[in-house]
């Protein structure tokens, strides 16, 4: 496998993470990885940084989905992340309560809602992705139509095959988040600023649970103020509101 490593150098700290090279061909399941952030944290921008390079990238064999997932608490402190959301806020508190951690805080990375890493730890990044792929039970996940109409997008989702025991509890979720944004930050600690995202969730909705293969038609519709000039589509099955994702899979909409 051709092998390429990307290093970050940020706010006095570096890693190094090995990614292959995108032309390689992936041999295991889809893993997510949720990266909750604020534009208003000085921690941030090299976690940003980190979702960037591993974003669409194949790590041992594994693809990798991103989630940028901006939380609401840092607004009070001189800037307002123009991203940020209390629902992403409250995503990341039923993560805190299931990895029974003291606080919340930023950067946070979750890989496939399994473990939670400092999110520009790079080898722990790493260690928990193929931990996370090497996981029984993966589902396929197929996106088979999708098209805007005005703000709505109608899409066709569909998972052939559930076992019984990956099915109990799981539900279907739809993300719809920008491709891309770049914010020039005015105020606070990243005051100065120029900070670049990607797949900044706008959107987060439940399709239904899985009681076994399911095939059928999601209506996702966008915040008021928010355009759908280039997003992706991000489908994925997790146990719950907070528990193991067990497959993924995004498209250009």
């Amino acid at each position: 496998m051709n092998f390429r490593s990307f290093v970050l150098v940020g706010m006095g700290f570096a890693l190094s993470l090995g990614i292959s090279a995108q032309d390689s061909t992936p041999s295991k399941p889809a893993v997510v990885a949720e990266l909750f952030t604020s534009e208003g944290c000085s921690s941030c921008p090299p976690a940003d940084a980190v979702l960037v390079q591993i974003d669409g990238k194949i790590f041992a064999g594994v693809p990798i989905i991103v989630l940028s997932e901006h939380v609401d608490y840092w607004n009070h402190d001189g800037w307002h992340d123009p991203f940020s959301s209390a629902a992403w806020t409250e995503r990341q508190n039923e993560y805190n309560q299931r990895f029974h951690l003291e606080s919340v805080y930023t950067p946070q990375m979750v890989i496939d809602g399994m473990a939670q890493v400092n999110g520009s730890n790079g080898p722990q990044i790493a260690h928990a992705i193929e931990t996370a792929a090497a996981q029984p039970g993966k589902l396929q996940i197929g996106i088979t139509y999708a098209s805007w109409a005005d703000d709505v997008l109608h899409a066709t989702v569909s998972v052939p095959e559930v076992s019984q025991q990956t099915a109990k509890g799981t539900t279907l979720y739809a993300v719809l988040a920008d491709d891309e944004d770049t914010s020039s930050v005015a105020k606070g600690e990243n005051s100065g600023k120029t900070l670049k995202h990607v797949a900044v969730v706008r959107v987060l909705q439940k399709v239904g649970p899985l009681h076994g293969p399911f095939s059928g038609p999601v209506e996702i519709k966008l915040p008021k103020g928010v355009s759908h000039t280039k997003m992706r589509l991000i489908v994925f099955a997790q146990k719950g509101q907070n528990g193991e994702i067990f497959g993924a899979t995004e498209r250009e909409v």
